[in-house]
């Protein structure tokens, strides 16, 4: 019989939804928890498995878990050297044709593939 129930519910049943400090999340193998988005947590608050606090908790854990990667990411991205920025640009003018204007809505970054 094929289990109707979200996944989210499904893999906190199984053991698999973590929790930190309050917030519930995935626990990675390399040791980062990283909090459940907002639609799983709905899922599990309407399944009665988490409580109110524990949703709203969560969801501050998870904006600071976002603001933190994003961050990481632009200093990434701006330390890349001239060969990844130009196999970048590469796989973009292959997926989307030369003369195409892209935005990294993250960076800023502008170019015409």
């Amino acid at each position: 019989m094929l289990d109707t129930k979200p996944y989210v519910v499904q893999k906190f049943e199984a053991g698999e939804v973590h929790f930190k400090d309050g917030a519930a999340g995935w626990l990675m193998e390399d040791g980062e928890f990283r909090p459940l988005m907002s639609d799983a947590m709905a899922e599990l608050h309407s399944a009665g498995l988490v409580s109110d606090d524990c949703v709203s908790i969560t969801r501050d854990q998870r904006d600071k878990w976002t603001g933190v990667t994003l961050a990481e990411y632009r200093v990434a991205q701006a330390q890349r050297t001239a060969e990844q920025i130009a196999e970048e640009r590469w796989e973009a003018r292959a997926a989307h044709g030369p003369g195409v204007e892209m935005v990294n809505i993250i960076t800023g970054e502008k170019y015409t593939t």
